[in-house]
C-alpha cells in the first residue's frame, strides 16, 4: 500500500489544503565543477547516479518591464548516453501547480531511460518553484489537525501569501512557459518534445500554444486545460469518482456481501459530519493519539485523497466501515499515505499566484451551483476565494483558454478513476486539438506514463514522433485493484 501511495505521489498532486496533486522527492541541483563553454555546470539530483548538467537564464520578473528584477530560473539536463544524439529533447513539466521538475527527476528517470539513451531530458523548475525564486510557505506543524483541517490550512495559507516576497501577478503560466522558450534557445533545440502531467499538461498547453513551431511531440499525461476552473471541478470530478467507486464495489460479489451499504454509509458519516464531531485517532508515523475534529469540509478530504490511487480507493469501504463505527485510523492512514511527503517539494505561493490568477475568476454562478449539488459542496470554491485576496494577480490573456487545432502529433492519456484530472477532460482537450488521440486506461487513477506498458509505449510515441501502429490495449486491459479484505476470526465470519 505504501508503495503505491509512494507512487502515487510521483504523479503529482497538491498539499494538504487542497489535495490534488501529489509530490514525489525533493532534490537540487548541487554544481561540482567549471562552467563550460555553454554555461552548464556539472552537477547532481537526488535519485540519478551518474553525474549530470545544470543551468540558469535569467528572465524578467515583469515581461513589460525587461530591465526590472529579474528572476533565475534553474534547470537540470540528463545528457543523451550515445554520442549521436537526436537533436529535440525531451522536456519535463512538473505538476501542483507549484511542483519543481528537478525535484522529481530521479522518481521520473526511469521511464524516460531508453528515450535517454539518445536524447537529453531536460527538468526546469518553473518560476515561483524549487531553485527558481520558490514562493514557499514553511510547514507550520506536523499534527493531524494542521495537516487535516481546511480551516488550520487556510490560517496559515492566508498569513504566507501575505508575507512573499515576489510580485505573484508575474508567475501565472502564460508568462512561465516563456522561460521554458528561453532555455530551448540556450541549449540550441530548434524543436523539443513536450511531457507533462497534471498541471504540467497545462503549462504544456501553453507552450504548444505560444511556441507551435518548437514542438515535434506532446504526451499530457491527466489533462488539466487551463478552462477546467479547478475548485468547482474539485468537487465535480471527485464526486463522479466517488460514484464509480461506489458503483464497482456493488459490481464486485465480495464486496457487496460485505459492504452492502456502502452508498448509505458515506451519506451517513456526511450528515453527521454536518453537526462535526471530535475523534481520536494515532498519529501514522508517531503514534502518538491525536484529536481532530471532523467536520464536512475535512471529511471530504479523507474520502477525496485516497481516489487518486485505485489501490487505496480499494480500501475506503473498510476504513468507512471502521469509521462507521468510530475508529477512524485507517481513514486518516489513507489520506496522510499519499500526502506525507507534499510538502517537501511543493511552492504553495506558487500554486496560489496561479489558481487565483487562472482559475477562481472562471468559478461562475454556474459551476459553483455544479459544485454545490455534489458530496463534497463549494467547499474547494470556499477555500480558494479565503485565500485568494492575499493574493496579487493579473488579467490572463482571452488566448490563454483557447484550445486550438496543432500540426504536431500529441498523445493524451486519462486514468478512468481518476478523481482529478478525468477522461472528460482529455476527449475535450484532443477533439479541439485535432491531432492528437485519447487513451483511456479505465482501471488506473492519476498519473498513467509509469504504469505497466505505458513507458513503452510513450518511448516508442516520442522516438518515431507519430503514433504509427501502437497497440494501447495492454493500458486498456489492465485489471481493477481488489478490494481490500481485513483478516477475520472464524468468530467474526460467522457473525457476519
Amino acid at each position: 500500500m505504501l508503495r503505491a501511495a509512494n507512487a502515487a505521489a510521483m504523479r503529482l498532486r497538491l498539499p494538504p489544503l487542497i489535495l490534488i496533486f501529489a509530490v514525489a522527492l525533493c532534490a537540487g541541483c548541487r554544481p561540482q565543477a567549471s562552467t563550460r563553454s555553454d554555461g552548464l555546470e556539472p552537477c547532481r539530483l537526488q535519485g540519478i547516479e551518474r553525474e549530470i548538467l545544470c543551468g540558469r537564464i535569467v528572465a524578467a520578473e515583469n515581461p513589460d518591464e525587461p530591465t526590472g528584477r529579474t528572476v533565475d530560473v534553474h534547470f537540470a539536463v540528463v545528457p543523451a548516453v550515445a554520442r549521436n544524439a537526436r537533436p529535440d529533447p525531451v522536456f519535463v513539466l512538473a505538476g501542483g501547480p507549484g511542483q519543481a521538475a528537478t525535484r522529481v527527476a530521479g522518481a521520473v528517470m526511469p521511464v524516460f531511460g531508453e528515450l535517454n539513451a539518445r536524447r537529453d531530458i531536460v527538468f526546469i523548475d518553473q518560476r515561483g518553484t524549487g531553485q527558481s525564486n520558490a514562493l514557499d510557505c514553511p510547514e507550520a506543524s506536523t499534527s493531524l489537525a494542521a495537516t487535516l483541517d481546511p480551516s488550520q490550512q487556510l490560517e496559515q495559507v492566508q498569513e504566507c501569501l501575505r508575507g512573499l516576497k515576489a510580485d505573484t501577478r508575474q508567475y501565472a503560466t502564460w508568462i512561465a512557459v516563456r522561460d521554458f522558450d528561453a532555455v530551448r534557445r540556450k541549449l540550441g533545440a530548434e524543436r523539443i518534445n513536450l511531457w507533462g502531467a497534471s498541471y504540467g499538461t497545462r503549462a504544456a498547453l501553453e507552450y504548444l500554444r505560444q511556441f507551435p513551431q518548437h514542438v515535434r511531440t506532446a504526451v499530457l499525461d491527466g489533462v488539466a486545460p487551463p478552462d477546467m476552473a479547478l475548485p468547482a471541478a474539485f468537487a465535480v470530478d471527485a464526486d463522479a469518482a466517488l460514484e464509480r467507486l461506489v458503483k464497482v464495489c456493488h459490481a464486485d460479489d465480495d464486496c457487496r456481501a460485505r459492504y452492502p451499504d456502502f452508498a448509505a454509509r458515506i451519506e451517513r458519516l456526511l450528515t453527521r459530519a454536518d453537526a462535526g464531531f471530535e475523534v481520536t485517532v494515532p498519529h501514522p508515523l508517531s503514534g502518538g493519539a491525536q484529536v481532530l475534529r471532523v467536520d464536512r469540509r475535512l471529511l471530504g478530504s479523507l474520502l477525496r485523497v485516497p481516489l487518486y490511487v485505485p489501490s487505496l480507493a480499494a480500501v475506503l469501504p473498510f476504513a468507512l466501515a471502521e469509521a462507521g463505527g468510530g475508529d477512524f485510523a485507517a481513514l486518516v492512514a489513507l489520506s496522510t499515505a499519499v500526502g506525507t511527503r507534499m510538502t517537501e517539494n511543493f511552492a504553495v505561493g506558487m500554486h496560489f499566484a496561479v489558481i487565483c490568477a487562472e482559475d477562481l475568476p472562471r468559478v461562475t454562478a454556474a459551476r459553483r451551483a455544479e459544485a454545490a449539488a455534489t458530496r463534497f459542496g463549494t467547499h474547494f470554491v470556499d477555500l480558494y476565494a479565503g485565500a485568494c485576496p492575499a493574493v496579487a494577480t493579473r488579467p490572463v490573456p482571452d488566448a490563454f483558454y483557447d484550445i486550438g487545432r496543432v500540426d504536431v502529433p500529441v498523445l493524451v492519456l486519462s486514468g478512468g478513476l481518476d478523481p482529478a484530472t478525468p477522461p472528460r477532460h482529455g476527449a475535450t482537450v484532443a477533439e479541439r486539438m485535432g491531432r492528437a488521440r485519447h487513451v483511456v486506461a479505465p482501471n488506473l487513477g492519476h498519473g498513467i506514463t509509469g504504469q505497466s506498458c505505458a513507458p513503452r509505449l510513450v518511448t516508442r510515441f516520442i522516438r518515431d514522433g507519430d503514433f504509427g501502429d501502437l497497440d494501447f490495449a495492454c493500458l486498456e486491459q489492465l485489471p481493477a485493484a481488489r478490494f481490500f479484505a481485513p483478516i477475520e476470526s472464524d468468530a467474526a465470519r460467522g457473525a457476519r
